[in-house]
């Protein structure tokens, strides 16, 4: 898969710790990230917004 930087990626689970930190990686390498979870509680919600 080659995505360009500005390609739309949506992570399910993203409050986890994995899914979290690569959210992180994908929007500081240009990525537009969204995500959902099932339940959302900080850290980690706040970590994302």
């Amino acid at each position: 898969m080659n995505l360009q930087p500005g390609s739309h990626i949506h992570l399910m689970g993203i409050c986890g710790t994995a899914m979290g930190s690569l959210a992180g990686l994908l929007k500081s390498m240009g990525y537009k990230v969204t995500g959902s979870d099932q339940n959302v509680y900080p850290p980690m919600s706040d970590q994302l917004k």
